[in-house]
């Protein structure tokens, strides 16, 4: 059964967030977006603030920010596989539709380049048909934007390609909130997982989470089967080579654009794998709905919800590095 809410008829003008550089976000009044051809027009009723964000809101950026979200679909071509009326989450990647690998339903290694949807911390937002993620009924606003953006993305793509056995020992480097949904999505596999983090409240959310320990830092845990690096510096990278066992695996899943590896040393001669995730394609969302069947509860990621209007004092908690998920509602009844 679809989730279907009344939807609103859309105005000329909405909110839509701005990063304006040192931190500072403003919301503004903008057009409404008009869909186009393949398109739908989404009423986004929560959006997610992600670790990406940081650079950007840092340094400012001109055009509409965000790329997580849940909200109801307004209007979409006839014969859409979505109705009007139903909730439904928006995948940031977007293919061209026609390559091979998009056809196969791989858009992140579409042959013209996979672009990313930005834009939806705002009232409404344009999302491509194929992007559109239908929800299980009676998913909530703030569940279908974590189930469909990069908070259970990330870590479900990573699962296909590093995959893991019961009992088998995972450490994750760097609890936020990416870092923090791979131990949940670990932990329910059965692993042994250990949280390496500076954040004492983010280590008692991995423990929550299912970590069966997390340490500073400075500590050092036994090696691991497998070590996934989501902190995207360079000698977090370097330390994750040194605690994967021999004929382990590190999966690199925090941005990251230069980093000295030593491959004979960490690879070569002890025959660990390295491979990475960056977000998920459409071929891993029936698997992600199954990691929420199978109990994964995916809205405990969430430290902190704000309504839109205040943007800023979402931000301010976000860039103090001890949250968890940030999230946004646009419908400012549904975060009272």
């Amino acid at each position: 059964m679809r989730a279907i809410v009344e939807p609103l008829a859309p105005p000329s003008l909405m909110r839509a967030l701005r990063l304006r550089g040192e931190g500072r976000v403003e919301l503004v009044e903008a057009p409404v977006p008009v869909a186009g051809a393949g398109e739908a027009l989404v009423r986004v009723e929560c959006s997610a603030l992600c670790g990406s964000e940081r650079g950007a809101v840092a340094a400012g950026m001109a055009g509409n920010a965000g790329h997580e979200a849940c909200g109801v679909v307004v209007s979409a071509p006839q014969g859409a596989d979505v109705a009007v009326g139903e909730r439904v989450g928006v995948s940031a990647i977007r293919g061209c539709g026609d390559c091979g690998p998009c056809r196969a339903g791989v858009e992140t290694r579409c042959a013209e380049g996979p672009s990313v949807q930005v834009g939806m911390h705002a009232d409404y937002v344009v999302a491509g048909l194929r992007t559109l993620r239908r929800l299980p009924a009676g998913t909530d606003a703030v569940t279908g934007a974590l189930l469909s953006g990069d908070a259970l993305g990330v870590p479900a793509r990573a699962l296909r390609r590093a995959p893991t056995a019961p009992g088998d020992r995972v450490v994750v480097i760097g609890l936020g909130p990416v870092g923090l949904a791979h131990v949940a999505v670990r932990a329910l596999q059965g692993c042994e997982v250990i949280g390496v983090e500076p954040s004492a409240a983010r280590r008692a959310t991995a423990v929550a989470l299912g970590a069966v320990a997390a340490v500073a830092p400075d500590a050092t845990p036994p090696p691991a089967r497998l070590v996934i690096e989501a902190t995207g510096t360079p000698q977090c990278i370097d330390r994750a080579f040194d605690l994967a066992e021999p004929g382990g695996t590190v999966l690199q899943s925090g941005e990251c654009g230069t980093a000295a590896i030593r491959p004979s040393a960490s690879v070569v001669h002890r025959e660990v794998t390295y491979t990475g995730a960056w977000y998920y394609a459409t071929e891993d969302w029936p698997a992600m709905l199954d990691l929420q069947r199978c109990g994964l509860d995916i809205r405990r990621l969430v430290g902190d919800e704000f309504p839109a209007a205040q943007a800023q004092a979402a931000f301010d908690r976000f860039l103090g590095g001890d949250s968890a998920k940030v999230v946004l509602h646009w419908n400012e009844e549904d975060a009272a």
